[in-house]
This record gives C-alpha cells, structure tokens and sequence, in this order.
C-alpha cells in the first residue's frame, strides 16, 4: 500500500490507505435510491445481516419488551443481537444513543447527504470500543459536492393507508483547499389502521399497524485546509420526528404522540507531523430526546395522561496519531495510537397517573488504542504462491469509571496465493456495556403471602423484586471469522465471496426469569436466582433500594421475620449467547458498450442463534423462531441499463419460522416478496447525476401479506411484525434534478 498522507480511513481499520481483513459490506447511494428507498432504515432493513427486531417503526405489541417501538426510530441489529451491540458511526464519529436500548437513528441521516453505508458484521471492540460486538455500521457522507440537487416522491399502499411524500435537496460548492454540503429531508407517510388490513381483523379497527410519522432532517458536512499540513473538518446533524399511534381497545384506549428531537456535531483537526505521521484530534457532542406525549383511557372514564422523556447525552474527544513506521517486503508497516474519554447521560421520566419515575445518571469512560498494518508479502515481490500476506493486530483498553475495566484485542490475517484468491481470518474479543437503562431503571418489591405459591404456614411471605440493577457488569464476547473473496481473471466483472463467522456472547444483561416471577418458585431450574434464607440485611438492603420500597399485598402487617424467600428477577449478568452461520455473496456487472449494461447481486446469510439464561435452563434456539431472526435471509437483485434507462428486479427471501410460545408449535412457511423499480434519464446532466430523471417503484409487487400467528394478548398483532411489514404493495413515483 501506498504511504500518502491523504489516504482516506475506512471502516475497520484506523489506518490509512489498509484494506480491510474482514467482510465489508457496502450500499451506496444510487443502489438505495434506484430501490425506490429513501431512508437509510429502509436501506439497511433489507440487508439480509440486519434483524428488523428492535427500536424500529411499525414493530408491533406482543414482540416483547426490546422490540417496543418507543418513537418510530430506526435501528440497526447486526445478527439479531439488539441494537445495542452493534455500533453506528457518522463518518466514523459516535453519535447520541436513543431511547432506551442504547441503539443509535440512523434515519436520522437525510439519504441525499450519504455516499454510502459500509457495515462490518464483526466484533470490532478492539478498534472502537464498546457496542460493537454485532459489527459496526459507518455512514459516510458526501465530499465536495458541488452544486444543487432535488428529489421528492410520492407513493400509496395498495391496500389502504401509509401515504409517503417526501423531499429532499442537497447543495454544495468546494473552492481551493476546502467545500460544504448541505442536506435537507422531509417526509411524512400517514398510518396503517388495523381495519385496512384483512389478516388483522381480531384487533380493535382504530388500532394502528404503522405509525403515522413526519420527519424533518439537516445534514452538515464541511472541510478546509487552515494551512499547509493542518486540516479542519466538521459534521453534523439536526433531526426531528413526531409518531402518533393508537393501541388497545374501546375497552382500554392507548394513544402515542412521541416527539423526538436529535442533533450532533463533530468538529476535528488533523495535522502533518513529518515522515508521513499524521496527529488527529476529533470531538464528538450530540443528544437525543424523546418527549412521551399520551394518554389511556378506560371505558366510561376520562383519559389519564401520560408523559416523560428519555434525553440521552454523549460527549467524546480523542487525540490519535498514524504513520509508518519501516518498510516490509510488501509495503511499509504502520502503526495507529490514540487515547481519549467519553461520557454518556440518561435522563428518564415517565409519568402515568399517580405513578412518577425518574433518574439522571452519567457514565464516563477513558480509553486508549493501538492498530499495527504489517504488509509482508506483496504482488510485486513475486513470490511462489504468496500474492499477498498481510497481518494486522489491534488492542483497545476502556476503563469505565465506577463500572469496569476491558482490553479487548483483535488480529487478523489476509492471505493471496494468487490474484484471483483472496483468503482471511480473524479472532478478537468484544464487550459491551449495560445500558444506563438496564442499570438505572427502578425496580420493584413486592410483599405476597407463601401460600401464593403453594409453600409456607400462617405469617410466611415472599417477596419478589423486578427491574434495573445498578450492579450489572460489561457483556463479553469472542468472536472468530474466516472467509474468502474470489474474482477469476477470465470473468473480471464477477466476484464471490463467503463468510463464516462464529460470536460466543456471554454475561449477557437480561431478566433471568421471562415468565411469571411466582410461577419461577417452584421450578428448580430457578433456584439459583432464589434466597431461601434471607438475612434481615439483605431485606433491608432490597426495600430500601426499590422505588416504591416495600409493597405489601400479604393483607397483615409486615414483619421481617416472616420472609422465607426472595425471588429476584432484576437484571443480571447471566446470559450466553452462541451466534454463528456464513455470509456469501455474488457479484456481477457486465457492460455491453453504447451505455448499455447487464448484472445481478445476490447476497443471502444463514443464522444460527441459541441462548442459555443460566446454567440450570435448557438452550433456547432463537433464529429460526417468532421475534428473532430467521435462519436464512437472501435478497436478490437483476438491474439492466439501456442508455438511458434502468430497470431493477429485486427478490427479498426469509426463512420459515417456528411459533413455539404454545404447546403445540407451528411453522410458519417461508416467504419473499418481488420489488421492481425504473429510471428515465431525460436530461443525462454533467455525468457525476443525471440533470433530471423520473422514476417508478413497486415493493411487495404481489402484495404478499406476513404469515399471521396466535395473540397472547387482546392487543397484541396477529403476525410477527419484527420480520413481516403491513404495508404491503406500495407504488411511488419520484423525481431528481440537478440545478
């Protein structure tokens, strides 16, 4: 590799000018806009690697509680893990956390300001800290954009309700050693009531299957050189979003209005030392607030309302510093170093009638890292069966004040015996931090008689506990990937690539007992997680702690010495967590001169994910059943270019699933739903964007509707709404110009 100063840095690696040893996936802008998408969490929901579980709109009740869509965000899930362990960067910067669950909007990023997303579906602590356990999505935006560009599109559900406008305008100019670009996104779709859908019939008609949702975004990208060998850069961000949702039931009416209101701003310096080092210092300040605005309403009552808010906070600064270091055979080795601290704040409130919860707590951590390139073997040395050998080895050492200490390492290897063949692997260790939500939230004490569960005599009580725990401690991981990349020199337009990959997650943050807290006291498998000899202290300690201390519901007085058991079920390390599978992909563009084209992309990924709570409980498999992802996930895409049209085919596949939440277990077939897009070019512009194109979309062309599924609860979606969208076929018409 060449050693310029101005090499840019991708993601996966902190040096610059090195490839990345490791599977990289990249969707750039024109693929994301030709689909007829447009937002990034459109984009990155089709990415077979990406579980649309989580923080995100349209996810229904009955999902459990980490798939509760707080306020239509869109977050990303790299193998179904939880949007908390996978990590999103802005031009590699952090962004401000939302919600709850730690996972960061990615809708948030007006899609006219992006060049492309490139996602590591690899355990990647080693190079960017905590989170990044599922891999690491980096959203890189535009540079020296020059000009002014416009699009907007207009699309309908076939079959009732989610009628989509939106806009959005880009414009920049670049001079002599500097540019900005400027973003803007509007969109607004209405909802998707329950009455509009056929297979939806069992719940309430004003019940809404997706939100109505209108978002404003603002993107800022600028740089400029102060003076030779000192760079200037800044980016940034400001974006808000109101959702309004319906659920329950004449009987018992919910209502949503969540508004949220996000921003952040990156300033960094970068600056020649000499010999080909580089000194960097970057900040990072962004927040995240949701205002939760409702209210519920019991028949012939008046409506209580509810309200809160969740206000994340992040503050980062770092100093690094990247250069070579001395010449291998295969190039010159480099070495990247750096230090920095960052802090993270949750303000939480909720307020539902005469209950009231709130904390404000602040968590800081300091961290240092190194990365070594080592190129030993390159195509120019000629060397028997070794075209390339590169070796990379990286460690990042995070001290949580308060909470914990990690170094996690990571060190891979490419391999070429020969141009066309390119074989890597890789080893490293992750973690990830409990959320602040996790820790903080409050927990409850419960006082009940023992004859509640079928024990004890006269006085004797239980008291069973649920929620945060301030005591939890960082998650682990190890992750190992091998993987090849094969691109024949009589085909040069192809290429193939495979993946396998295999991620053990331990000390999981979870609540250990899922069902009934009560029904756990009898089950022996349990009784790791029940005192049945609890000292005055340890009494003391639990009520004094909970938010409402003690709530007595044995009928008499309460007397410590009556306690003959505690059940806790707040959230603990106990988890494991085996996730493995492979990646492939095939790649292929074939250009047929006077500006025609033909090519297809086919990428798919099979998932194997099981969980153990605690050692006494069976292995639960996970993929391949209702709420997680499915074994196998493919999407397909054949594109045809005549001049000046395009036209896309697109086949997006998911496996069967299993139902298991009753005694008798049902499959679920599996599915896949067609889309078809087209361009026109009408003016071919300046060769960088057309000067004005139109476009027609249709997702879902045969409306296929999800596979429905039993209600646990009256309100809950009858189909899995983390892996089935209600919208059905939806048509949009869509114009660009460039000014």
């Amino acid at each position: 590799m060449d050693d310029e100063s101005s090499a840019i840095v991708v993601t996966g690696t902190r040096i610059r000018g090195a490839r990345v040893i490791g599977e990289v996936i990249e969707l750039d802008r024109e693929t994301i806009v030709e689909a007829g998408q447009v937002d990034l969490g459109e984009a990155i929901r089709n990415l077979p690697q990406n579980f649309s579980g989580g923080q995100n709109p349209g996810v229904g009740s009955g999902a459990g509680f980490v798939n509760e869509n707080v306020n239509s965000a869109s977050t990303a899930n790299l193998r179904g893990i939880g949007a908390d362990a996978t990590l999103t960067l802005l031009n590699g910067h952090r962004l401000p956390y939302n919600s709850a669950f730690q996972g960061v909007d990615i809708s948030a990023i007006p899609l006219a300001a992006v060049d492309r997303i490139e996602v590591v579906p690899d355990g990647a602590s080693a190079l960017y800290g905590s989170d990044a356990v599922g891999g690491v999505i980096n959203v890189i935006l535009r540079r020296d954009f020059d000009g002014l560009t416009t699009s907007g599109q207009l699309g309908a559900a076939t079959d009732g309700g989610y009628f989509r406008q939106q806009f959005d305008a880009v414009g920049g100019t670049g001079w002599q050693g500097g540019g900005f670009m400027l973003a803007y996104d509007y969109a607004h779709n209405s909802s998707i009531r329950a009455d509009q859908r056929s297979y939806a019939a069992t719940l309430d008609p004003e019940v809404t299957l997706y939100p109505d949702i209108r978002r404003h975004a603002l993107t800022l990208s600028a740089h400029q050189d102060l003076t030779p060998g000192i760079r200037a850069t800044i980016d940034g961000f400001y974006s808000r979003r109101t959702t309004r949702a319906t659920n329950g039931a004449p009987a018992f009416r919910i209502t949503q209005n969540p508004k949220l209101e996000g921003y952040a701003i990156a300033p960094a310096l970068a600056f020649d030392i000499g010999n080909g080092w580089e000194a960097k210092i970057a900040g990072v300040y962004g927040s995240d607030q949701t205002r939760l605005n409702g209210a519920f309403a019991i028949a012939g009552s008046d409506p209580i309302d509810a309200s809160g808010q969740y206000f994340n906070e992040t503050t980062t600064l770092e100093a690094s510093v990247e250069g070579p270091l001395f010449v291998l055979p295969g190039g010159s080795a480099r070495l990247a170093m750096g230090a920095g601290f960052r802090d993270n704040s949750l303000a939480y409130e909720r307020n539902d009638g005469t209950i009231s919860t709130t904390f404000d707590v602040k968590r800081q951590a300091r961290f240092a890292f190194g990365e070594l390139y080592l190129p030993l073997v390159s195509p120019q040395n000629d060397v028997a069966w070794i075209a390339e050998l590169t070796v990379t080895a990286a460690v990042r050492y995070e001290d949580y004040l308060g909470l914990d200490q990690q170094a996690t390492p990571r060190i891979a290897v490419r391999y070429a015996p020969v141009d066309s063949i390119t074989l890597r692997a890789s080893w490293a260790r992750s973690f990830k931090a409990p959320t602040l939500y996790q820790q903080y939230v409050f927990y409850q004490a419960i006082a009940v008689p023992a004859s509640f569960v079928g024990t004890g005599t006269g006085s004797d009580t239980i008291i069973a506990s649920a929620g945060g725990n301030p005591d939890v401690e960082a998650e682990r991981a190890r992750s190992w990937t091998a993987g090849f990349d094969f691109s024949p020199s009589s085909i040069p337009e192809i290429t193939i690539s495979g993946t396998w990959f295999d991620t053990r997650f331990t000390d999981r943050v979870v609540a250990p007992i899922s069902g009934s807290v009560f029904a756990a006291y009898g089950d022996p498998a349990y009784a790791s997680l029940i005192n049945f000899t609890p000292t005055l202290g340890a009494i003391n300690e639990l009520i004094n702690g909970a938010q409402f201390g003690l709530e007595n519901f044995t009928g008499a007085p309460f007397d410590p010495a009556s306690v003959i058991a505690i059940i806790d079920n707040r959230s603990i390390n106990v988890a494991t967590w085996s996730i493995h599978g492979i990646d492939a992909r095939i790649d292929w563009n074939h250009e047929l001169g006077d500006r025609r084209s033909v090519g297809f992309d086919l990428s798919g990924s099979w998932l194997e994910s099981e969980q153990r709570i605690i050692d006494s409980l069976p292995i639960v498999p996970l993929a391949g059943t209702v709420f997680n992802p499915p074994k196998y996930r493919l999407r397909g895409t054949a594109r045809l270019g005549l001049d000046r049209f395009l036209s896309s085919v697109s086949l997006n596949y998911t496996g069967a699933l299993l139902d298991r939440r009753f005694e008798s277990k049902r499959r679920l077939a599996p599915s896949a739903t067609v889309d078809v897009a087209a361009t026109y070019t009408l003016d071919q512009g300046d060769g960088r964007e057309p000067g004005l194109e139109l476009s027609l979309s249709i997702q879902n062309l045969f409306d296929q509707a999800p596979r429905g599924i039993e209600q646990v609860g009256p309100y809950d979606t009858p189909y899995d709404s983390t892996n089935y969208s209600p919208i059905g076929r939806f048509v949009s018409v869509g114009i660009r110009r460039r000014w």
